[in-house]
């Protein structure tokens, strides 16, 4: 009886490890590298993928310029900032242009794709910088933008 329920705690403590490595694969694969094909092959018996690691609080928007170009046409432009000492996933960017009174006309959500053009990770503690012309409809009171707000985030 005691070996069974030896061999059973064993059996339980294996997948609880398995369980908290499938959780933490990207992680783990953010910190070890090296660990990267053996999580490739967990994740394809799991039905998982890895991606780049989500750290939102490691991200800094370090600059940023919006001006209009003409007309309803605007130009955005910001500098993200990585913080942490490895590889984090490019976050989304959350734009909204303020009136006078710094009430939100208008919120335009920006994905990775839009501005960084493939680029799926930031680097460690680097900065990426780029730029992103856009129109305003016609039907939104442009006249009443006074200011703008970036936020970074993960969807």
């Amino acid at each position: 009886m005691r070996w069974t329920l030896l061999l059973v705690l064993l059996a339980l403590l294996v997948l609880l490890v398995f369980q908290i490595v499938l959780k933490e694969r990207n992680r783990i694969a953010a910190l070890e590298p090296a660990t990267r094909p053996v999580l490739q092959a967990l994740c394809g018996m799991a039905g998982c993928s890895l991606s780049p690691l989500r750290q939102i609080e490691s991200i800094v928007i370090d600059s940023s310029t919006f001006s209009r170009i003409r007309g309803d046409d605007y130009r955005l432009g910001f500098a993200l900032r990585n913080t942490a000492p490895i590889a984090i996933a490019m976050p989304a960017i959350e734009l909204s242009l303020t009136d006078p009174q710094d009430q939100a006309v208008i919120r335009r959500v920006i994905q990775p794709a839009e501005f960084a053009a493939g680029t799926l990770s930031l680097a460690k503690s680097s900065v990426w910088t780029g730029s992103l012309s856009m129109s305003v409809r016609p039907s939104a009171n442009t006249d009443r933008i006074a200011g703008y707000r970036l936020l970074a985030f993960y969807p």
